[in-house]
């Protein structure tokens, strides 16, 4: 059982390193720093459905700390890993702790939220810059239509793993 966790980890983690990477040759309509789909959040949601939080954080880790590497920097590592780690934390914690309630759609737009709002807290401290904050409404905006995006994804892909049995 082990070894076969282990294997969807790891499947997961390589399926959330290539959409992601995908995602950065994909145009954005919105010409505004830091609005972008969020396509690897649609593993971390499959996790979440799936897998226990130790898992869901090693593949979220795993993903923001390969991505950032190859084609981010160093720098936007720290953005991309508080906004991933609290954001699939928070999203397990509405899956597990008060399901029913939210569809896979609304606890991905919460995931949204929380990345974008803890990448702009953060981004705002590190740089010691406050003007920063004035991206955060466009960036819940945007956080609600992409977050949706991804969560009706998720869903969808949840369904059919689910009706094939695949995990």
């Amino acid at each position: 059982m082990n070894t076969k966790r282990n294997a969807i980890i790891i499947i997961l983690v390589c399926n959330a390193i290539l959409i992601s990477l995908l995602e950065l040759i994909i145009p954005v309509p919105i010409p505004i720093p830091g609005v972008k789909l969020g396509l690897g959040n649609i593993i971390t949601l499959i996790a979440i459905v799936f897998l226990d939080l130790k898992a869901v954080l090693l593949i979220v880790l795993l993903r923001c700390t390969v991505v950032a590497v190859l084609s981010k920097g160093l720098l936007m590592m720290a953005f991309s890993l508080t906004g991933g780690l609290l954001s699939a934390l928070i999203m397990w914690l509405f899956y597990k702790k008060l399901a029913g309630l939210f569809s896979l759609k609304g606890i991905s737009i919460v995931g949204a939220l929380v990345h974008n709002t803890t990448q702009v807290l953060v981004a705002s401290l590190i740089l010691h810059e406050l003007v920063v904050l004035y991206y955060l409404p466009i960036l819940l905006i945007s956080s609600v239509v992409t977050g949706f995006i991804t969560g009706s994804i998720s869903d969808l892909t949840v369904r059919e793993i689910r009706k094939r049995e695949i995990l």
